[in-house]
């Protein structure tokens, strides 16, 4: 093999290693755009509460609901943030979903099965 064709395989070989670590490098920091915020408990300390039953995030980023204790759960929203509602009924202990707040505002939630115990929360979404 002469030195030139050696050199070439070489640069190659570091090509492709470069490439790699500045797709990962990229997609590290495209992934990361929909930040994470915080949890709220569906049930928490023996109690039908969310926890914490206010919370302010900013624009874009995301909150975890988790099925803690005193199943079933959901998060129904009031108006103009229905469509954002988990209607569903979470039975089991650590289940959860991820909700992105996309707009400004006030977002008043409840779990339906509970609201009459006062399971119920806002999140303040602020630019």
């Amino acid at each position: 093999m002469s030195t030139i064709t050696k050199y070439k395989h070489e640069i190659m070989w570091w090509m492709s290693r470069l490439t790699i670590m500045l797709t990962a490098l990229f997609l590290s920091f495209s992934l990361a755009s929909s930040a994470y915020a915080a949890e709220i408990k569906m049930g928490s300390g023996g109690m039908l509460v969310f926890e914490p039953c206010e919370l302010t995030v900013a624009v874009g980023e995301s909150v975890t609901f988790i099925n803690n204790e005193l199943p079933p759960h959901n998060v129904v929203f009031d108006e103009p943030y229905q469509e954002m509602s988990h209607s569903d009924l979470a039975f089991t202990g650590g289940e959860k979903f991820d909700l992105v707040f996309n707009e400004p505002g006030d977002y008043h939630f409840q779990c339906d099965p509970h609201a009459g115990a006062g399971m119920k929360g806002v999140i303040h979404v602020t630019n």
